[in-house]
C-alpha cells in the first residue's frame, strides 16, 4: 500500500514549520500543505525551495486570515476589514464560486511563481465541503492538473467523476481525542484490509508555543502528534507491514485519465 502521511498548516506559524521539518527528517512525514496568507508562509517557502521540505500543496484558505487577491473582488468572502468570514459563515450565507476561484487561483500561482511545484490541492477547515467551495476545488484542480483530497467516499467519487484524481482512502479522524499509536495502526490495518493501494493519512504535527496558541484552538495535541510521527516504532511497524510512503504526486502514475486507479 502506499501511504501518503501529510501535514496540515505548513505555513501557520514557525514552530508549526520546525514540526514539519522535524517530522519528515525524523518521522513518517511524506507530504505537506502549504498555506500561502499566513506568518508562517515565507520560511516555509524557502524550507520547500532549499529541499528541506521535499513537496507540498497548496493548502487552500478562505476561513482565515486575508485573501491573496484584492479583497473588493471578494464581497461574499470576506468582511468590511477584509478579512476572511469564518466557516461558520459559510451556512448561513452562499459564498460565490467565482469569487472562490478568483483567490484560490491567486493562492496557488502564488505558490508556483516561487518555482515550486504543487502536488496536490486540500482546503483548511474541510471548507470544501461546502458544495460551492467543491465546485470551485474541481475547477482549479482541472485547469492545473492536480489531484485533490477527498473528505468521504461520495466526495472521492465526483472528484473522478469529473476527472479529478484523488487517494483511494482518506483518514482524517487523526486529530484531537483520536491521536494515538493504537489509532494510527487501526486505521492504517483497515484501510489495508479494504483493499486500498493509495491512502491518505491527515496530520498536524505542531510545537505548542504562544504563537501557535494566538491563532489555533489546536495547540498540544499537535505536540503529542509530532512525537508519534517521529516514533521509531512507526516506521519499523510501517516497514513490516510494507507500507511505503509517497506524496500526491504518485497519484498521477496510479490513475488513468478519468482519475480512478487503476
Amino acid at each position: 500500500m502506499k501511504l501518503i502521511v501529510n501535514a496540515d498548516d505548513l505555513g501557520l506559524t514557525a514552530g508549526v514549520n520546525q514540526a514539519i521539518l522535524l517530522g519528515v527528517s525524523r518521522g513518517i512525514l511524506s507530504s505537506a500543505s502549504l498555506m500561502v496568507n499566513q506568518d508562517g508562509t515565507e520560511a516555509a517557502i524557502q524550507y520547500l525551495r532549499s529541499g528541506l521540505i521535499p513537496s507540498a500543496g497548496v493548502h487552500l484558505c478562505i476561513t482565515a486570515g486575508r485573501p491573496v487577491a484584492n479583497s473588493a473582488d471578494l464581497p461574499s468572502l470576506v468582511d468590511k476589514q477584509g478579512i476572511f468570514h469564518r466557516p461558520s459563515r459559510f451556512v448561513k450565507q452562499n459564498p460565490r464560486v467565482q469569487e472562490i476561484v478568483l483567490e484560490f487561483e491567486a493562492q496557488i500561482e502564488t505558490v508556483l511563481r516561487r518555482g515550486l511545484t504543487v502536488t496536490h490541492l486540500d482546503t483548511h477547515h474541510h471548507i470544501h465541503r461546502h458544495p460551492a467551495v467543491l465546485e470551485a476545488l474541481i475547477t482549479v484542480a482541472r485547469r492545473h492538473g492536480l489531484p485533490v483530497r477527498h473528505l468521504e467516499p461520495d466526495m472521492r467519487e465526483k472528484l473522478r467523476n469529473r476527472g479529478v484524481a484523488t487517494p483511494d482512502h482518506f483518514c482524517g479522524e487523526w486529530i484531537g481525542s483520536g491521536v494515538s499509536l493504537e489509532n494510527l495502526y487501526r486505521m492504517i490495518n483497515e484501510a489495508m484490509n479494504e483493499g486500498h493501494r493509495v491512502v491518505e493519512l491527515m496530520t498536524h504535527p505542531g510545537l505548542a508555543d504562544m504563537a501557535l496558541a494566538a491563532r489555533s484552538s489546536y495547540v498540544a495535541e499537535r505536540q503529542r502528534e509530532l512525537a508519534i510521527l517521529c516514533s521509531p516504532e512507526v516506521r519499523a511497524w510501517f516497514d513490516a507491514q510494507g507500507i511505503t510512503l509517497h506524496d500526491y504526486s504518485c497519484l498521477m502514475v496510479e490513475t488513468g485519465p478519468a482519475g480512478s486507479s487503476v
